[in-house]
């Protein structure tokens, strides 16, 4: 039905185009490197403007016929004038324009032909400067001065952007310091379907997706009516590589090196592309992959109250590869209509072994879990569309895309119980010295000894529990996940009317039909031995081995982990024990977190979700300097959950329950009205007024009735089918000033208003479900909550400054958020997930004709995971700074070394529980760098 309506709908846009009264113009605006995109077009004497856009095309229409001088516009380059003729009827089209950057400016950093830094950034700014809304964007040149490996890492230096970590590297992307679900990702346009480890979130992990496939991004902090309305902090959109212009061959190789995993690094891209000689046909194939080794130390407790009753130490050492691919191709089909296809794939194959110790205070005892997975996680999609000239005043383009995003686990133990996979000895009788109540430990600031920044551990010594003679058998664990989100499809069109000089007319639909299914299950199995004959196998039968660096671990936070692990099995043994000794496992039915007895109907779903939106809009030039851009769009969501009903059984244990599938539907619809201002006074100067309203669509997991639990942190987490929406109410005012020779300074302030805020409330239990000292976490909206803040940025080169020293220039960036709203159990106002007070970005770089350095500084504030019932039960996510650097030396206008390192202050990240002195997990990562050669052929 939905397809139908689109179809309708483009065949009524056909219907109404009449016969054209006037002319149109249409070119390309480039320099000696490729396109110019952002350039501003203007015909001298009848108002008539446009810019161009990512390929460096414009298209002016509606322009009364007669000779005109065409006048282009470029930050950073010198204007150009060019008399031209329109013909009434006719679409005339100029062909390519190239311009000249200004003396002292962009010349004496560009080398026959190659983009610089600040080429670079021209593309950006110009961009930025033209686009009606307000945005950032990041060119590709620009993305690699700095050593950002994936594409989450490349947006973290822009003003208001917050970038979550894992193991070291960056992973989800949040605006203004708002959750990071409440923000959307796309790739040219389209929303990326999620599929994460131990997630329900709708937000988008982008440790998968290598940063060389990315040709700019856009981040847009107010959204107009043709942008998807599901993205209440503002949208990342990430639009991948093109066919080039001329034929291109790029070559980059580099080698690296890990400190704290005392391992190496390797990666490498291709790109090639090229266009026919009549230009109708152009491709482009890009290819990359980054394989590195890395390692963390980590430490986590788990509390009983504000008691702490284990001390987990986690020593992770892994090896990662991540690989991209991505080609596209276009046609054109006539002078001013094409088709293309475009394609990507993007990989993290994360081969994990962990070396876990977990002293349980409140057990006496001691457990070295060896632990070995492969995390596994996918992205492949694509897109056909076309763009078409409809006469000389109307356009048409469409699109259909289709994304699959895929998580689960290697063949580990085998490809029957793909899983991330535990073999578990205990030793007891450890002997725990001052103890609370004999059973558990504190942080001082709750009355213990147990120091933050250099924890205790407690034991009576250093070797009472690295004898690994007195080790038994516990268990075997497996936690059994596969995610899949697919957007089986997605059909869209707009259309586009030139209504006269001064307004232009915009329309559209889009359809999205999405399928997320998961399954999640943690078996854990016990020792059968068979009426006392078979025994389980000692720890001392196997080949066990020092971990890694045995000594090493944690040395940040004193000597006093070191010698206190017991040897581990080597990972050929971990992964063949479950093989080995089926036989003699069985799985604890009762004690298992598994579908069969009702822990893990939350994780256990079916999400069929069919989106449906469309919008009318409308562009006003009301004066050469300002600009009215208005209209409404509205979003349809229509929901069906599929999953389970437990129901225990009086007298019989949990796992033989009655399950009872259910289904639960949900249907609603929101209107988002958007206006925007744009003044621009002169060439330099853009000032602009949005108010616009968005919303949220609530997380997969916080749909579904039931509930997950996991063991790692004895906590569950459970659905809510009854949440709704987030909505908000947003005011945002951007001032910018652009340098006539590549810079820029921006002011802006922001204000939402937000309905129904979903937020992770948090408990402790001493008992649920029967498992002791538990955590329970369910999302639920709160009262209406409210956002504001403002922010700042400078870009300049100082070459003002003389001789040499022309050279030096700086990028920063400040945002101050400050946020309020209510929750159950709570009196006071508290802040919303996800925002952090402050957040900055300083980079300082030189460059001239052959070199190019530049070091990196970032903060983020620290802010709310999850909200317990007192403030002392928040847990926050602690504030961080970190830096990282760049050198890249041009040898030849062909070939160029670079070298860069990452994490240079080994940046501590640490999530605590009230204040700063409770941390609830404390981890390092250690510096990491890479050099290489990078090869244009």
């Amino acid at each position: 039905m939905k397809l139908k309506l689109l179809l309708s709908f483009t065949l009524l846009l056909l219907s109404s185009i009449g016969f054209a009264q006037k002319g149109a113009l249409t070119g390309k605006i480039t320099d000696n490197t490729g396109p110019l995109p952002g350039a501003s077009i203007f015909l001298k004497g009848n108002g008539a403007g446009s810019s161009s856009d990512v390929k460096g095309e414009f298209r002016m229409s509606n322009v009364a016929a007669g000779n005109y001088i065409l006048l282009v516009k470029f930050i950073g380059y010198k204007p150009l004038e060019k008399e031209v003729t329109v013909k009434a009827g006719e679409i005339t089209n100029l062909g390519a324009m190239s311009l000249s950057s200004n003396e002292n400016t962009l010349t004496e950093v560009r080398v026959n032909g190659s983009s610089s830094r600040r080429g670079s950034e021209a593309r950006a700014l110009n961009m930025q400067k033209e686009s009606p809304r307000i945005v950032n964007v990041i060119a590709a040149d620009g993305i690699g001065k700095l050593p950002d490996r994936n594409a989450g890492e490349a947006v973290q230096r822009v003003a208001g952007v917050v970038l979550e970590r894992d193991q070291g590297e960056g992973r989800f992307i949040s605006l203004r310091g708002l959750p990071a679900e409440w923000s959307s990702s796309s790739i040219n346009g389209d929303r990326i379907p999620t599929a994460e480890e131990q997630t329900n979130s709708r937000s988008t992990a982008f440790d998968f997706f290598p940063t060389e496939l990315i040709q700019y991004v856009e981040i847009s902090k107010a959204l107009t009516p043709d942008m998807e309305g599901d993205a209440l902090g503002g949208n990342v959109n990430f639009i991948t590589r093109t066919s080039p212009d001329k034929e291109t061959f790029d070559i980059s190789l580099g080698g690296g090196y890990n400190a704290k995993a005392n391992g190496g690094a390797f990666s490498g891209n291709v790109l090639y592309g090229n266009r026919s000689k009549d230009d109708k046909f152009g491709f482009l194939l890009n290819g990359s992959i980054w394989n590195r080794q890395w390692a963390t130390d980590n430490y986590e407790p788990r509390f009983a109250g504000q008691n702490i009753a284990r001390m987990e130490l986690r020593d992770y050492y892994g090896r990662r590869r991540t690989m991209g691919f991505n080609g596209a191709a276009d046609y054109k089909v006539a002078k001013n209509s094409k088709i293309y296809v475009r394609g990507m794939y993007g990989s993290l194959n994360d081969n994990e072994k962990h070396y876990k110790l977990r002293l349980r205070y409140e057990k006496d005892r001691a457990e070295a879990q060896n632990i070995h997975n492969i995390l596994k996680t996918r992205l492949f999609g694509g897109d056909v569309g076309g763009d078409f000239s409809l006469g000389t005043n109307s356009t048409l383009d469409f699109k259909i895309s289709h994304y699959n995003n895929d998580f689960n686990y290697g063949d580990i133990p085998n490809k029957d119980f793909p899983s991330y996979y535990i073999v578990q000895y205990d030793q007891n009788k450890v002997g725990y010295t001052n103890l609370i109540g004999g059973k558990y430990a504190a942080y001082q600031v709750d009355g213990g000894d147990i120091d933050p920044n250099s924890p205790q551990t407690h034991l009576p010594g250093q070797n009472a529990v690295n004898d690994a003679g007195k080790y038994t058998f516990s268990s075997v664990q497996m936690e059994l996940h596969h995610i899949n989100e697919t957007d089986r499809v997605v059909a869209q069109v707009n259309f586009k009317n030139k209504i006269s000089p001064a307004f232009e007319f915009k329309a559209g639909l889009k359809y999205r039909d999405k399928l997320r299914t998961e399954r999640y299950e943690l078996p854990t199995w016990v020792w059968d031995n068979k009426g006392g004959s078979m025994p389980p196998p000692a720890y001392t039968d196997f080949n066990l081995v020092n971990k890694p660096y045995a000594n090493d671990y944690a040395k940040e936070f004193g000597a006093q982990f070191s010698g206190i692990f017991p040897k581990f099995m080597s990972v050929a043994e971990t992964d063949n024990f479950f093989n080995k000794y089926r036989a003699n496992l069985k799985v604890d039915s009762t004690g298992s977190a598994l579908l069969a007895n009702g822990v893990q109907t939350g994780s256990n779903f079916d999400v069929y979700e069919k989106q449906s939106a469309g919008y009318a809009m409308g562009t006003w030039k009301a004066s050469e300097e300002l600009t009215v851009i208005g209209g409404l769009r509205v979003e349809n969501t229509d929901l069906r959950v599929d999953g389970w009903l437990y129901e225990a059984v009086e007298g019989q244990p949990n796992y033989r329950g009655k399950l009872t599938p259910q289904t639960k539907r949900n249907n609603y619809t929101v209107l988002l009205p958007m206006l925007h201002l744009k003044y621009s006074p002169n060439d330099h100067v853009n000032v602009r007024i949005a108010a616009t309203k968005t919303f949220a669509r609530p997380d997969f997991g916080s749909l579904v009735a039931g509930g997950t639990y996991t063991p790692q942190d004895n906590k569950f987490i459970y659905g809510n089918p009854m949440i709704k929406p987030v909505k908000s109410y947003n005011l945002d005012l951007m001032t910018e000033y652009y340098f006539g020779n590549v810079g820029a300074i921006t002011a802006g302030a922001f204000y939402k208003s937000v309905k129904d805020p979903i937020f992770s409330d948090s408990k402790f239990y001493t008992e649920f479900n029967g498992k002791q000292d538990a955590r329970v976490v369910q999302d639920q909206n709160g009262a209406d909550a409210r956002v504001a803040g403002f922010e700042l940025g400078l870009s300049k080169k100082l070459d003002f400054l003389p001789g040499l020293l022309g050279g030096l220039g700086v990028n920063a960036n400040y945002t101050f958020i400050r946020s309020r709203m209510s929750i159950p159990d709570r009196t006071e106002k508290v802040r919303i997930p996800g925002q952090a007070n402050n957040l900055f970005n300083l980079a300082l770089f030189y460059e001239n004709k052959t070199l190019q350095a530049r070091v990196a500084l970032n903060h983020k504030g620290s802010n709310i995971v999850a909200h317990g019932i007192t403030a002392n039960a928040d847990e926050y996510f602690g504030k961080n700074t970190s830096m990282d650097a760049n050198l890249s030396y041009r040898i030849s206008p062909k070939l160029m070394l670079f070298a860069e390192a990452n994490n240079l202050l080994n940046t501590e990240y640490r999530y605590y529980f009230g204040v700063p002195e409770r941390p609830s997990q404390v981890e390092r990562y250690g510096v990491r760098g890479q050099v290489g050669v990078k090869l244009s052929l």
